[in-house]
């Protein structure tokens, strides 16, 4: 009986001691933007374990975990290594990239030491655009030009401007819209009162401007072809960053 309790415990700590070894053999966190964010289709998220320790000398992996076809961020990585491999001196730290085939889309501009040197041994993993547009909380700014119309425009006159998410044509939604007075004369400049970072670069996007004065639409941009936009990077001084035409209703009915 004896035997049997001291086999029974011998087995007990030689699995927790297993289980112990288990859980130290990996690392885990989310990879993560500074706002959640839809990935385009076929995006893989590759996060490895990396020995820095020599800066003169590249780095050296000790493990990764490879997400493929992965949908947004944040998204969470587990990744197992070789406690051997360790040494108690050096600099392990975690690197993440998102890419789309050959495109890099995001990756950490910041260290994240684990494990050693007093680091914790998970950690998330912050990473950021390549895009500046991604990056950009200004708001968005524009100009309407008009061929059509010379001199200032009447003291009733009022822009409207809306911007549709068109991506899925079943479901596009307007993302932000505003109206604007005392518009003097073309080219008119605008400013949305919109965040620039909300804007996904993965999505497709229609700008509508209307143009209303005497109690009636003058101006608008009739053909949905040329409502189509692609938002360039943050506005950099007076680079206007959304440019469009619109055109008279009597010339040019909707389409």
């Amino acid at each position: 009986m004896h035997r049997l309790v001291l086999y029974v415990a011998s087995a007990m700590l030689l699995v927790a001691a297993l289980v112990g070894c288990s859980s130290t053999n990996t690392i885990s966190g989310e990879v993560r933007f500074h706002r959640d964010v839809d990935l385009p289709e076929g995006a893989t998220v590759i996060v490895t374990l990396l020995d820095t320790s020599l800066a003169d000398a590249s780095a050296i992996e000790l493990g990764r975990h490879v997400i493929e076809n992965a949908e947004r961020l944040p998204t969470r990585f587990s990744i197992e290594y070789d406690p051997g491999d360790l040494d108690g001196r050096a600099e392990i730290t975690l690197q993440a990239r998102v890419e789309l085939g050959d495109q890099l889309l995001y990756i950490n501009d910041t260290v994240h030491p684990v494990l050693t040197r007093g680091a914790p041994r998970n950690s998330d993993v912050q990473v950021i655009s390549i895009s500046e547009f991604d990056q950009c909380v200004e708001p968005l700014m524009g100009q309407i030009h008009s061929s059509f119309w010379d001199g200032d425009l009447p003291d009733d006159a009022v822009l409207e401007i809306r911007l549709w998410d068109v991506s899925e044509p079943e479901q596009r939604f307007v993302v932000v819209e505003a109206s604007f007075k005392d518009l003097g004369s073309f080219p008119i400049h605008f400013e949305l009162p919109y965040e620039g970072v909300q804007i996904s670069r993965h999505h497709r996007y229609e700008l509508e401007a209307d143009i209303h004065f005497d109690g009636e639409l003058q101006f608008h941009i009739p053909n949905p072809e040329w409502r189509r936009t692609v938002l360039p990077y943050c506005p950099d001084g007076d680079d206007l960053s959304i440019v469009n035409d619109v055109f008279p209703v009597s010339e040019f009915p909707a389409e």
